[in-house]
C-alpha cells in the first residue's frame, strides 16, 4: 500500500533528522555523572566519565555547579530519547529500503539547492530501470558517488550544512578530498582529471568541498540522462557511456570483488541496450568516436563478455 509505505519513509526521515539533532547536542554536553565521596567527614563532588576502558575522575569541590548538573541531566534525557529513536528506526528499516530512501533524500536536497552534480556509481542502475525500463540487478551499497564538473557552474551551496540535516558529518581522505558519512552511508565527490593529472584534491569553492580527480571521468558528462522520480529531477550518465567507462576503469581495480561488480553492471546494461536497436546504434556511434586506444580496450573486453554486442 503506497500510503503506508510513504508514511514509513516519512517517519524514517523524521527520526533520522531527530537523531542528527540529538547527536549534535550531545557533542556539546559533558559525559558521565557526578559522584560524592566523604573525606574527613566532608562531602566532595567528582565529575566522572568513561574514556574507553578507563574511568576519568575530576574533583569539582564541595558543591557541584548547578550548570554542570543541568547539562548532565540533559544528556541523560537525550540519551534516553536517542535509544527510543534507534529502536523506532530498527522497526522501520524492516518495512522500507533505507538505502533507497536515504539516496532519494540526498538527491532531493541537491535538487532543492540546485547543486549541479551527476549521480554516478551503482545507484545509476535503479535510475536506468526507471528511465528505460531496463532489467538490471539491484546492487546494494553504502557508497554514493557524485561527479562534479570543472569549472563548476551550479549555485553556491554549503554542502556540509545541507548534509548535516541527514546526520552526515564531514571527513577527509588522505589526498585531501572531501567525503561525508553518517556512520552507514558515505558520500564521495569526484571530478575529471585534467592534463597530466595530479594526486591533489581539487577545490570546488562554490560547494565548500574538495573533489578527487580521476581519469576518464569527463566522458560521463557526454549526453547525460535526466531522471524524474517522485518529487525531483536528477542527472545520471548515459547508460552505454556508463558501461564503456566501467570497462576503462576496470583494469585499475585492485579488488577482484569490485572488478566482478563492474563486469556484472557492464554486461547487464549492454545486454539491455542490444535489445533496443535505436540505442544500440547510438552506442556504436559513440564508441567509434572515442580515442583509438580507448576503443581497443572497450572492444576487447566486450568481445570477451558479450561478443554479439559488436556484431
Amino acid at each position: 500500500m503506497p500510503v503506508v509505505k510513504n508514511t514509513f519513509e516519512e517517519n524514517y526521515l523524521f527520526f533520522l533528522r531527530e537523531l542528527s539533532r540529538i547527536n549534535h547536542e550531545l557533542g556539546r554536553l559533558p559525559k558521565g555523572s557526578i559522584s560524592v565521596k566523604k573525606i574527613g567527614g566532608i562531602d566532595y563532588h567528582y565529575h566522572q566519565w568513561r574514556e574507553g576502558k578507563k574511568v576519568k575522575s575530576v574533583l569539582i569541590g564541595r558543591e557541584a555547579p548547578p550548570d554542570l548538573i543541568r547539562k548532565i541531566n540533559r544528556r541523560k534525557t537525550l540519551e534516553a530519547q536517542k535509544k527510543e529513536i534507534l529502536d523506532n528506526l530498527e522497526v522501520i528499516v524492516k518495512a522500507v529500503d533505507p538505502q533507497a530512501v536515504t539516496v532519494h533524500e540526498i538527491l532531493r536536497l541537491f535538487s532543492q539547492h540546485k547543486i549541479n552534480v551527476l549521480l554516478i556509481g551503482s545507484y545509476c542502475l535503479p535510475a536506468y530501470k526507471d528511465a528505460f525500463n531496463m532489467k538490471l540487478p539491484t546492487l546494494r551499497t553504502q557508497d554514493v558517488d557524485f561527479l562534479v564538473p570543472q569549472p563548476y557552474k551550479g549555485k553556491k551551496a554549503d554542502m556540509e550544512s545541507i548534509l548535516s540535516d541527514l546526520g552526515f558529518s564531514l571527513g577527509f581522505n588522505p589526498d585531501g578530498s572531501t567525503y561525508f558519512t553518517n556512520g552507514t552511508f558515505r558520500i564521495d565527490f569526484l571530478t575529471p582529471e585534467k592534463g597530466k593529472g595530479t594526486d591533489k584534491a581539487v577545490l570546488v569553492k562554490e560547494l565548500g568541498i574538495h573533489a578527487e580527480p580521476l581519469r576518464y571521468m569527463q566522458m560521463l558528462f557526454d549526453d547525460p540522462i535526466q531522471v524524474k522520480s517522485k518529487d525531483l529531477k536528477y542527472s545520471v550518465p548515459n547508460p552505454w557511456i556508463f558501461a564503456f567507462h566501467k570497462i576503462l576503469i576496470m583494469k585499475s581495480r585492485k579488488a577482484p570483488s569490485k572488478k566482478d561488480k563492474d563486469l556484472l553492471q557492464v554486461v547487464s546494461i549492454l545486454r539491455e541496450i542490444k535489445t533496443r536497436p535505436r540505442e544500440w546504434g547510438k552506442s556504436r556511434q559513440y564508441l567509434n568516436r572515442l580515442p583509438p586506444r580507448w576503443q581497443r580496450t572497450i572492444k576487447e573486453q566486450v568481445e570477451i563478455c558479450l561478443p554479439d554486442f559488436l556484431g
